[in-house]
């Protein structure tokens, strides 16, 4: 049995990790994490656990388990204290993290497993591969271009998984910077479209996602691999590629 720690619990996407985690066989919920100064009693959130406060994570967290993060780029040096004291693995799918804090989260898979992703769906990594096999093939003419759209209340902007799709596409095109327009407007779940274009063709991907729940097909095994792996940071194509080698225990 793995125990997962919810970091970010009172999150939208906090509460449908917590409801997954529970009717995932082989998981345990140990417990729920959320900001200082927001913890809440057994019963008023969940009717086992309390809403732990963030500093307290080493004392609620068991020894072995894996800490899941959704919460807000603020709350990664406390996350990174409380992981610390009980060695604890991480999945971090909190985006919106400047250089530093990158750094901070490297420097953290120095001596632990880290899986960081943008986005845990199996759609977005395989647009990542998409992207760049694109970036090979296509001609020098055509020009890329991203429009990523998303519910009002998303607050960073560009999105996470916008910056990551640009940057595979720069990295592998070395041809600059990506044009990225962003949209945020009613209850989009989330959209990412490329156009890519020269004088005679067009050529468009697009990935939607049709509720939050697509964005959590791949933390299931992404707990399983940060449970068993070693130190590291390693993205979802990593746990996507070591599950079609073998099932992850």
């Amino acid at each position: 049995m793995i125990d997962v720690t919810v970091h970010g619990a009172e999150g939208r996407m906090g509460r449908l990790v917590t409801e997954l985690i529970e009717h995932t066989e082989g998981f345990v919920l140990a417990a729920l994490v959320t900001g200082v100064g927001h913890e809440r009693p057994v019963g008023s959130f969940h009717p086992r656990l309390p809403l732990t406060a963030q500093d307290r994570i080493a004392e609620v967290h068991p020894r072995g388990g894996v800490i899941v993060d959704f919460s807000l780029a603020p709350a990664l040096d406390g996350l990174l204290d409380g992981a610390a004291a009980s060695a604890a693995p991480l999945v971090v799918g909190t985006t919106g993290h400047d250089e530093d804090q990158l750094r901070r989260l490297r420097a953290y898979a120095q001596t632990h497993a880290v899986v960081l992703s943008s986005n845990f769906s199996v759609g977005i990594p395989t647009l990542r591969l998409l992207l760049e096999k694109l970036a090979e093939v296509l001609p020098e003419g055509f020009m890329p271009a991203q429009v990523e759209t998303h519910h009002r209340h998303k607050q960073d902007l560009p999105s996470g998984t916008a910056r990551a799709l640009a940057r595979t596409w720069e990295d592998r095109r070395g041809a600059g910077a990506v044009p990225t327009s962003s949209l945020r407007i009613g209850g989009v779940t989330g959209e990412h479209t490329w156009v890519f274009s020269d004088d005679e063709e067009t050529l468009v991907l697009t990935h939607r996602a049709h509720s939050r729940r697509a964005f959590l097909r791949g933390l299931v095994p992404a707990v399983r691999y940060a449970a068993q792996a070693g130190p590291g940071l390693v993205t979802m194509e990593d746990v996507l590629g070591a599950t079609r080698r073998g099932p992850i225990a």
